[in-house]
């Protein structure tokens, strides 16, 4: 090779050093900018995420605050933070983040936006809730609990009972075993068990009544007496089914001529409650309705089941791929949550004598579900079905080991979790139920 050759190949390499070397110096740049934009970006979005869980944070503690902060320090940036109240009982959390960084390749500033949104925690969420366990009341091998448990008291249990949902309780749990032929002490959890948590039981009518007022149906007396509400439920098959109703004063054995109503003038929100007296129910619902009454003093405030109360298309369908299982019913938009300031009784009557179906959440604030008349002396009633939950202050009797009464059974409806009857009671606290960023 001679000398011009060599020369030309030095110079070959060199431009292809220079052009790797520039290459690689401009990758390394690119790299640094976009690590550096990223590192933005990702401070910029925590900051506002940061300024979101601090206004929860401030609400779980004190859930009647509302305010803001402008222009908060956080993070080498800035937080707006606007919390305000809307829909009666929901809160709206606008969290802004500010921060100064690397942004398309410019230094500048940028913004992020965080809203969730907060609610209080719904007693439809328990497939059963107690707030009083009974002294020396056992579940025991065999039962099994269906959906979220939590009880306010302590816990008994005998055997190895099983609970499907997670199971919550503030005074801990007492498990006993090898008694009565129950076998060994060993609850079975499926879904957890955690204790303590406090999930205080109260009822709050007002916000009940205000949605009533608002674009639902109050029932009252004009004197401020305490007025019977029975309402029969029916699908006429519209989209919206109808409701009959009628009233008479407390203590009166006459009522007034049935009024048929659709369901979707008479209530458009859903709230159908009475002030002060008793609602009698049954029918077929067809839609989402929270329905109850208030009570006066120590009397009233009770709901008695008059008959089956369904809903239009069942909640539970058989599971083709597991036969002999059920599904929740993707078809079933029917819902309701039943309030009663005292507690839910089932009539003794002809109707409920051979078993009874109820599609519903039991609110129960001031008792338990029980039975006209129960006593060891009832005849054989059949099965008590509770399709939803069942909340109550404490269990009541609703059948007794000879027969008498009702066999019962509670399945959780699955729907609960996510979506809860208009207006349904819920905790003092809040919870988070959505978030934008």
């Amino acid at each position: 090779m001679g000398g011009k050759a060599i020369l030309l190949v030095v110079i070959a390499f060199s431009l292809m050093f220079s052009i790797v070397n520039f290459n690689s110096s401009n990758t390394t740049t690119r790299a640094v900018e976009n690590l550096s934009e990223y590192y933005s970006k990702t401070n910029l979005q925590n900051i506002a995420a940061s300024g979101a869980n601090m206004a929860a944070n401030i609400i779980f503690k004190d859930p009647t605050w509302t305010g803001s902060f402008d222009k908060l320090p956080f993070q080498g940036g800035f937080i707006d933070i606007n919390v305000t109240k809307f829909a009666v009982d929901k809160i709206k959390i606008t969290s802004t983040g500010y921060l100064t960084g690397i942004y398309n390749s410019e230094i500048g500033e940028d913004t992020s936006l965080v809203k969730i949104v907060l609610e209080p925690s719904s007693y439809s969420k328990f497939g059963y809730y107690t707030n009083k366990w009974p002294s020396g009341g056992y579940l025991v091998t065999g039962d099994t609990i269906d959906g979220p448990f939590h009880t306010q008291g302590k816990l008994l249990t005998l055997g190895s009972p099983v609970f499907t949902g997670k199971v919550t309780t503030k005074d801990g749990i007492t498990s006993i075993g090898d008694v009565y032929g129950y076998g060994a002490a060993d609850p079975e959890f499926l879904a957890g068990y955690e204790s303590p948590v406090d999930v205080p039981f109260t009822l709050n009518t007002t916000k009940i009544k205000d949605a009533g007022n608002y674009d639902g149906k109050i029932f009252q007396d004009a004197s401020g007496n305490a007025l019977d509400v029975k309402l029969v439920f029916s699908d006429d098959g519209s989209e919206i089914g109808v409701v009959q109703y009628s009233t008479r004063l407390t203590g009166t054995t006459t009522w007034s001529t049935p009024v048929n109503a659709k369901l979707d003038t008479l209530a458009p929100n859903g709230v159908i409650w009475n002030t002060k007296g008793n609602l009698y129910l049954s029918g077929t619902v067809n839609g989402k309705y929270t329905v109850g009454t208030g009570k006066s003093g120590t009397t009233n405030g009770y709901v008695y089941l008059e008959d089956d109360i369904v809903y239009r298309d069942s909640p539970l369908i058989s599971d083709p791929s597991n036969p002999g299982y059920t599904i929740t019913n993707p078809a079933c938009e029917d819902m309701l949550g039943v309030v009663a300031e005292k507690q839910v009784v089932v009539k003794d009557n002809a109707a409920n004598r051979s078993s009874i179906n109820i599609h519903a959440s039991l609110f129960n604030y001031d008792g338990g579900i029980t039975v006209e008349g129960i006593s060891p002396y009832l005849p054989n009633m059949g099965t008590m079905r509770i399709l939803g939950g069942l909340i109550e202050n404490e269990a009541q009797t609703t059948g007794y080991t000879n027969g008498a009464g009702y066999r019962q059974v509670i399945r959780f409806d699955k729907r609960f979790e996510t979506t809860t009857p208009p207006y349904f009671p819920a905790t003092e606290t809040y919870e988070i139920v959505s978030w934008f960023e």
